[in-house]
């Protein structure tokens, strides 16, 4: 079992705001008797910080996903930023799929490329938003390269209602348990203008992993809605959410189930 804190924050009014990385710390000073693998921030957020967060991550001895901007030769990028439990910086996965708004208001350009982690708890993938929920290609290429896990760091001016439809179709496609990780509930300000973020309802999907063949033909003709699957779902405040999720369970039985619905790819 993987054990897995959600932070779904609640942001400064503008989300460049250096008061995110201090409430970024204070939340993870919450999670420090939990004795987690890995604790999860949303998308821009703590939007800066990376000395502070690898840091807390030695200190807790925990991964850390953050949502940062990188600057690199010249460029700015929407990033999942991943610390290891030793405060080492893992790596970064950009953004591809960017909004007008995000554009215009932090000046990020698109990322490329898939990346994936080892830790010591499972393969990791990171794609932001709707790299994930909203296009097959990155849940096709991080299932490919053998994730775990995928955690889906967001945030919503809009479409947050069809976020975990999104992911539960990406969640069967692979038979891969999935984590999202919003905002509360919050309005911010980006380029002079006020925007009612959709905060909230980080969630938590389990495929189930049955215990022989005979269970998993019971099971399967249960499947006319996977709604069950979501074992954890937040409301719209700012809250700490804790969910044990069983990875290897679906990797034993990835197989099996493409198998048996025919599922190549």
């Amino acid at each position: 079992m993987a054990k897995i804190i959600l932070i779904q924050a609640l942001p400064a009014p503008r989300l460049d705001s250096r008061e995110n990385l201090t409430r970024a710390l204070t939340l993870l000073q919450g999670c420090q008797e939990q004795e987690a693998d890995l604790i999860c921030f949303p998308e821009y957020f703590p939007f800066w910080g990376e000395e502070e967060l690898a840091a807390a991550a030695a200190r807790l001895q925990v991964h850390i996903i953050a949502g940062l901007v990188e600057e690199a030769d010249g460029r700015r990028y929407n990033t999942a930023t991943l610390f290891d439990r030793r405060g080492r910086l893992l790596g970064r996965q950009r953004k591809h799929n960017l909004g007008n708004l995000e554009r215009r208001g932090f000046g990020v350009v698109p990322g490329e490329g898939w990346q994936v982690w080892d830790t010591d708890f499972g393969r990791l993938g990171l794609p932001v938003c709707i790299d994930f929920w909203g296009q097959p290609e990155a849940a096709r290429r991080l299932a490919g390269a053998g994730v775990d896990l995928i955690v889906n760091p967001a945030i919503f001016p809009i479409l947050r209602g069809h976020w975990q439809t999104g992911a539960l179709t990406r969640a069967f496609d692979y038979y891969l348990p999935v984590v999202g990780v919003n905002t509360a509930a919050a309005v911010v300000e980006i380029t002079g203008r006020h925007y009612p973020l959709q905060g909230g309802r980080s969630f938590a999907i389990q495929p189930p992993a049955p215990e022989d063949n005979a269970a998993l033909a019971r099971q399967v003709r249960t499947w006319d809605d996977l709604t069950g699957w979501i074992v954890t779902c937040g409301g719209e405040t700012e809250a700490l959410i804790t969910v044990n999720l069983d990875l290897e369970g679906p990797r034993r039985w990835r197989p099996v189930i493409r198998e048996r619905f025919g599922i190549t790819g």
